[in-house]
């Protein structure tokens, strides 16, 4: 197999990352992602923009309605929402945020590493558990390597 066939079949490392967006928002992070891109260390699999407009009740915006609500277009991302984060991901999220505000919400792959672990399965390894780490369960291993 080669390594364009390899990295065709696998994924990396995949998270979701929720982001609030002020409501006068600066297209400098956005270009930041666009760069890590671009470079190939992470792939967009879903972007998607969620409005909380009253307190049981939220919408679902595509980049293309954004300009109005942020202060500046993303056209880089129009059509990045896949639906692959479905109604119980959303609701889980609304908890988070407060009514009239907007959040961005990634589903990203970390691609950077995939080089590493097709060498690995190369040489006989194979990969058994990946996932993430929450940022509570990190604190809470840093707090008790601190305590030791």
């Amino acid at each position: 197999m080669t390594h364009e066939q390899w990295l065709a079949d696998h994924l990396g490392p995949v998270e979701i990352i929720a982001i609030d967006v002020p409501a006068v928002a600066s297209a400098a992070p956005w270009d930041s992602l666009l760069a890590a891109v671009d470079a190939h260390t992470v792939r967009v699999l879903d972007l998607e923009f969620i409005h909380r407009t009253a307190e049981d009740e939220a919408e679902v915006l595509d980049a293309a309605d954004l300009p109005e609500a942020i202060g500046f277009e993303l056209p880089a991302f129009e059509g990045a929402c896949s639906g692959l984060l479905d109604d119980d991901d959303i609701v889980e999220l609304l908890a988070e945020i407060e009514v009239g505000t907007t959040i961005a919400v990634l589903l990203i792959e970390h691609t950077a590493l995939l080089p590493t672990i097709q060498s690995f399965e190369a040489h006989g390894s194979r990969v058994i558990a990946d996932g993430s780490l929450g940022l509570e369960d990190l604190e809470k291993a840093l707090a008790a390597t601190e305590d030791d």
